[in-house]
């Protein structure tokens, strides 16, 4: 019944894509549709309390291909499910083209900031050096850091931009500052604007949940205008780019980061560096590289009648 239906809603296809563990049974139905079946990790789904396992392990073991989004959940899939190496091809997160600058980011001088401003009613423009948290606050984040720097640094100003989903420790010391502002969810598409208008971005993580195995799409987004980026936490992705962003350990290390690149104005001597690595980031890349080990995979089978 399951093969009548997709083949009614889907007809033969060349291959199927699959983009949760939700759909195991998709990998094992569509096999006689399609010839090849994919599977795109997005996340460790072992912090999920949806997600059992034992689907998501039929699912990998129907699957031509994986494409996990960071080399560290690659490890964690293969381990769990001893899976070979074949079949896996490293798919990070990424950004759409149009937010590439058509030039790089040149040094800035240091004062007044040159960086675009917001509309006066969500930031005044007088609200420099300008700190920037982009994403959701919730039990990915870990605030504590930014508490620490804030207190320490009183010249800064810090902008959080994104819905809160769950009242995290510091979060509400943070609402009541002055030199804070928080301008909740704004739509994906207008997001560009803020990551430019910061002066330096920060991004609070954990070093648990599933960020040690994340491509956290708020790194890839605050790249092309080429400002300095420092973390705390844990994420195997970015630190495989030391020379992109500061690993901080704690809210002290944080804050000596912080007011050593406030010393310099900010300009680290990397913002070409980050644009230069951004352009290799794009979603069109991303998905062409998808479609190459796709079509690499029909080429080595016979493909399904009628496909279409």
């Amino acid at each position: 019944m399951v093969k009548r239906r997709l083949l009614d809603a889907y007809g033969r296809a060349d291959a199927l894509i699959i983009t949760d563990p939700y759909f195991w049974p998709y990998a094992t139905h569509y096999r006689a549709l399609a010839s090849v079946i994919a599977y795109h990790v997005c996340d460790d789904y072992a912090a999920y309390p949806y997600v059992r396992l034992d689907q998501e392990n039929d699912l990998v073991r129907h699957a031509d291909l994986l494409f996990p989004v960071s080399r560290r959940l690659a490890e964690v899939l293969r381990a769990r499910y001893g899976l070979g190496d074949s079949r896996f091809h490293i798919i990070p997160n990424g950004i759409p083209d149009s937010w590439l600058p058509a030039e790089p980011p040149t040094g800035l001088p240091p004062t007044p900031s040159p960086r675009p401003a917001l509309p006066a009613d969500l930031v005044p423009a007088d609200f420099r050096p300008l700190i920037g948290i982009i994403g959701v606050i919730g039990s990915r984040v870990d605030l504590l850091p930014i508490v620490a720097a804030h207190d320490a640094l009183p010249h800064l100003r810090w902008l959080f931009v994104g819905p809160v989903r769950r009242q995290v420790s510091g979060l509400a010391h943070l609402q009541r500052s002055p030199r804070c502002r928080f301008l909740g969810a704004m739509p994906y598409s207008e997001l560009q604007a803020f990551f430019a208008t910061l002066d330096s971005a920060v991004l609070p993580l954990t070093a648990g949940d599933i960020n040690p195995c994340s491509s956290p799409v708020r790194f890839f987004s605050q790249l092309p205008t080429g400002q300095p980026i420092l973390y705390t936490g844990t994420c195997a992705q970015i630190a495989e780019t030391p020379h992109l962003a500061y690993h901080c350990d704690d809210g002290q290390a944080l804050t000596a980061t912080l007011e050593r690149l406030a010393a310099t104005g900010f300009q680290d001597g990397r913002a070409g560096e980050r644009y230069r690595f951004a352009m290799g980031c794009t979603w069109q890349k991303r998905a062409a590289a998808m479609a190459q080990a796709l079509e690499a995979a029909l080429d080595a089978r016979p493909r399904t009648p009628a496909a279409s």
